[in-house]
């Protein structure tokens, strides 16, 4: 064989590698490495070639690890995600969104969005995102989800100037809309309680200064009743401060073993006064020996305040009984009286703030309507949850609970 046959035999066998490599290559196997020549153009091909193979294997296991990344974060995030084409025909949805738009039991990826049980609202917005190529943002109450209010931005997607898709974010406000609610709700409750006292002393003041100063039959009338409302007006500053400490979170929490019998017997020589007025019996049936980890002073305040409920609500010559039981860890502190019991629709919102059953009552014997929101935030910050039982007619036993 001549040196120029068996060179041209040398390059072809050379070349063979290279086109094989190549083709391996092109079919996604970048493990593959071309044998490298010996020397020349050829070896620095292959070489060029195998650095080009390990370059792109980088690069896509990068990119992989990058889609699950973006994989795992679409699955598990709060946000409700949907995409759609031009036509609004869902191509991807997250679970969130499946949950808020009523999705189960079948997949929504292919059908319109305007088809889906929670999606006309979706529909709309996302037919404004596509006709007019701006991001749409609207707040919303789905159907397949009542009480949740979700915000939604809808934004076109754009490629080369033609709009594709559409992909729509919605966000759960419930939680921040009813913090709204109930800040709106408590400038107007504690506005309504302070005109109240307030529009009291000032007609008496005024009375007083227009001649019933010299009035000695009336004039101390409206005198005591100035002094009551101001009692009235202390009573809610002292109970707004304490509501606002007690959910200020800086409370520091001194606990140490406190024994409930002994506990119990304070609360009711602190308050004798009303129990003796209505001739209401203080029955102490807690066992002798049985103490929590808590804060004496925040535990008697807790105490105070149901206790003396109890009272002010009891019918005159009734009873109040005060007990409590290891359970599982925790010990439970019921406060029972023979008062007219309370309807089962006031229950859930008992402990809410200025909630008050008998509205007109409770003001005439001088409630402001927090104290069972401070016992509700007190025993919360010691670990321990609070609930009342009751029925119109047969009394009432709010209890709480702490840690043992």
């Amino acid at each position: 064989m001549s040196l120029l046959s068996r060179f041209k035999l040398f390059l072809g066998g050379q070349f063979g590698e290279i086109i094989a490599g190549s083709e391996r290559f092109a079919a996604g196997d970048f493990d593959y490495r071309i044998p490298a020549g010996s020397s020349g153009e050829l070896k620095k091909l292959s070489e060029t070639l195998n650095y080009m193979a390990g370059e792109i294997s980088l690069r896509m296991r990068e990119a992989e690890l990058r889609r699950l990344e973006l994989e795992a974060a679409f699955r598990d995030m709060s946000e409700a995600i949907l995409v759609t084409d031009g036509g609004g025909v869902v191509t991807r949805i997250n679970p969130r969104a499946r949950q808020l738009m009523g999705v189960r039991g079948f997949a929504a990826e292919g059908m319109r969005l305007s088809g889906l049980p929670g999606g006309p609202e979706l529909s709309s917005a996302a037919l404004k995102a596509l006709s007019s190529g701006a991001p749409v943002s609207f707040e919303l109450e789905p159907s397949a989800s009542p009480g949740t209010v979700l915000s939604v931005s809808a934004s076109p997607i754009v490629e080369n100037g033609v709009i594709g898709g559409c992909v729509l974010v919605a966000r759960d406000i419930t939680g921040p809309r009813k913090l709204e609610a109930m800040r709106r709700d408590f400038v107007a409750n504690v506005s309504h309680e302070l005109k109240t006292p307030l529009t009291a002393i000032k007609g008496c003041a005024e009375t007083l200064l227009n001649g019933a100063l010299e009035d000695r039959e009336h004039g101390p009338g409206f005198a005591r009743s100035i002094y009551e409302q101001a009692v009235r007006l202390d009573n809610l500053v002292n109970d707004l401060l304490k509501l606002s400490y007690a959910e200020s979170g800086r409370i520091v929490l001194e606990k140490a073993p406190v024994a409930l019998k002994a506990l119990v017997e304070d609360t009711g020589r602190g308050l004798a006064e009303i129990l003796v007025k209505k001739k209401i019996s203080l029955l102490n049936r807690i066992a002798a020996g049985l103490e929590v980890n808590a804060d004496r002073d925040k535990l008697s305040q807790v105490l105070i305040n149901l206790t003396e409920n109890a009272a002010k609500y009891n019918r005159e010559g009734g009873e109040i009984k005060i007990s409590a039981a290891d359970e599982s860890g925790a010990v439970k502190i019921c406060i029972e009286d023979t008062g007219p019991g309370i309807s089962a629709g006031h229950l859930p919102r008992i402990f809410e703030r200025f909630y008050r059953v008998d509205k007109a009552r409770s003001r005439e014997l001088g409630g402001t309507g927090l104290g069972l929101s401070i016992v509700k935030h007190l025993v919360e910050l010691h670990g321990g949850g609070v609930g009342v039982e009751s029925a119109e007619g047969r009394g009432s036993v709010f209890w709480f609970t702490l840690p043992k």
